[in-house]
């Protein structure tokens, strides 16, 4: 009985630490690590763009792994192109953090990348990290942004139009 017990409220800690928003659960998968961010999800264009304090246009120029915080997380520093809206100068470097979760890896995100990358900027000195893993990555190609996969939401044309995309 005692076993069972342990295993109901480990099972409902982890229910919890899923639940609470902007915690993050890491837990051993069969490669390592693998975890679990609480982001937000946005259904409209207007609610993911509103939800974000910093849009840029960049390139990844370098990607570092980091469990200094208690999780794993990659810093990655982007070479800004352009901006549409917030506070970051094109053609200076941008240093962004987001948990390295599997979404991440699934993203496939890596140095000399373009992205459209949509970022909430902390109040303290904390680095800036994505509204939502899935969804504030948006590839560069051909002069276009494009979502990820399973993300519905497109960019408003407004903002594309300041960052020299169509």
């Amino acid at each position: 009985m005692r076993g069972e017990a342990r295993v109901r409220r480990a099972a409902a800690l982890l229910v919890t630490v899923a639940l609470v928003p902007g915690l993050t659960s890491c837990v051993p998968g069969a490669s390592g690590a693998s975890c679990q961010a609480d982001y937000p999800s946005y259904g409209t264009t207007a609610e993911l763009e509103d939800s974000a304090d910093l849009i840029v246009r960049g390139t990844f120029t370098a990607l570092e792994d980091h469990d200094t915080e208690g999780y794993p997380r990659t810093v990655a520093t982007v070479d800004v192109v352009a901006t549409a809206k917030g506070d970051a100068t094109p053609g200076s470097p941008l240093e962004i953090a987001y948990t390295r979760c599997d979404d991440a890896v699934q993203l496939g995100l890596e140095v000399g990348d373009e992205y459209v990358i949509l970022l909430s900027v902390p109040a303290d000195d904390a680095l800036p990290t994505p509204v939502n893993i899935s969804q504030a990555f948006h590839a560069v190609e051909d002069g276009h942004a494009v979502t990820t996969p399973g993300n519905p939401v497109e960019l408003d044309p407004a903002t594309l139009r300041a960052l020299g995309l169509s």
